[in-house]
């Protein structure tokens, strides 16, 4: 199964976009699954059908799903949550909604990834085109999985252990519910999951992440800085889309000055993602809508190309030996250095750049090395590590 996720700023056309793939794919005979994991949906009003409700056919062969976060949520935690609503009940007296108290910013769109795995394992579908939040939001989700596993790893073991001798004696002095070993077990069974979207969507023929842009450059940057991100997280960007193009005709008169602007966002596209295919589209005349608009748009897209293919796979990151010294490689493109934070927590890691942190498990041999420095050269970020 090959998985698509496309994500991109808000307003870019990255629903457009993604609907017009899952057609394309479908006219070429494979079976295909269309689906929203972005809690503004807008893939009904794209193709004009009343989707949500679960999986909904839209012609043989393509399937459409509009998640719902919350039902997603429920079924991924249902003890871990029913035992935060004890805790809640108990120490809130009736002066607070639950169900409002359990809606943690960023956690019910997580739950709507897994589907993501369970469809994969499933192997329903040959295909399955994701249409994903805006790209702040895709990539806190796609960053959640590792911060999950480190708390699941490092901590999760240690409370166990704490419960069951003293689980009881708390319980009495506090008035907190001892919590069930099943809470335990659902949250190292979701970790565990977790882990396994992340390994699928890190493998390059698995899943592939597709930026939609647009050519304005304030969108255009916003897009290089995902790209960074995504690098940081070794997760495929094999495409951009750029969106939107003003044609010829219309940047004449007032518009003039726009085609200057369009031509150099359009060169820097060119510049900033050099192993990326790159698919242009230009501003239609009327509204995109509807199933046939969406499919002349598909094959206007990819002609005789298949959009199911790998088109770049490109390495995040490597890790040499130069003169006994080992060096961790990661592309860091656009970044400056006054962006970078590097420094090691035990036998971790932790890379910041701007507001993004990634943190590097190493192996045992590596982990009792020390951080000797960092430097940024042409792109790529070379963290020294020495004994």
């Amino acid at each position: 199964m090959r998985i698509l996720i496309y994500s991109g700023k808000g307003g870019v056309g990255k629903t457009s976009i993604a609907a017009a793939t899952a057609i394309r794919l479908w006219e070429t005979g494979r079976r295909v699954l269309l689906m929203s994991t972005d809690q503004a949906h807008s893939l009904g009003d794209s193709l004009g059908f009343p989707s949500g409700g679960g999986v909904r056919t839209v012609r043989e062969g393509l399937d459409v799903l509009e998640l719902d976060p919350l039902e997603e949520g429920r079924q991924a935690w249902v003890n871990l949550r029913d035992y935060l609503k004890e805790i809640i009940r108990g120490r809130a007296n009736g002066g607070l909604e639950t169900e409002e108290a359990l809606l943690f910013p960023g956690m019910e769109e997580l739950f709507s990834l897994l589907r993501i795995l369970d469809e994969y394992e499933r192997g329903d579908y040959e295909i399955l085109v994701a249409d994903c939040a805006p790209t702040g939001e895709t990539l806190s989700l796609l960053r959640y999985p590792e911060r999950l596993s480190v708390l699941a790893d490092c901590l999760l073991p240690s409370v166990r252990g704490i419960n069951r001798a003293f689980g009881g004696l708390i319980s009495r002095a506090s008035a907190v519910p001892k919590p069930r070993d099943a809470v335990f077990d659902e949250f190292e069974r979701l970790t565990k999951r977790l882990a396994g979207l992340k390994n699928i969507l890190q493998n390059r023929d698995a899943a592939s992440v597709r930026l939609v842009t647009t050519p304005e450059r304030i969108v255009m940057d916003e897009t290089r800085r995902c790209y960074t991100w995504m690098q940081m997280y070794d997760f495929g960007v094999d495409a951009v889309y750029i969106n939107k193009i003003y044609p010829a005709e219309a940047l004449t008169g007032y518009f003039a000055d726009w085609s200057r602007v369009q031509e150099e966002s359009l060169e820097l596209a060119e510049e900033s993602f050099p192993e990326q295919r790159q698919f242009r589209l230009e501003l239609l005349s009327d509204e995109l809508q509807g199933f046939e608009a969406l499919r002349r748009v598909g094959r206007e897209l990819y002609g005789e190309t298949d959009p199911a293919a790998v088109f770049c796979r490109e390495q995040a990151f490597r890790m040499e030996e130069r003169s006994g010294t080992r060096i961790l490689i990661v592309k860091t493109p656009y970044a400056k250095e006054a962006d970078i934070q590097v420094e090691k927590d035990g036998g971790d890691l932790l890379l910041t750049v701007r507001n993004q942190a990634r943190r590097f498990h190493l192996t045992d041999l590596l982990g009792r090395r020390k951080l000797s420095g960092w430097s940024l050269v042409d792109g790529e970020l070379l963290i020294r590590l020495d004994y």
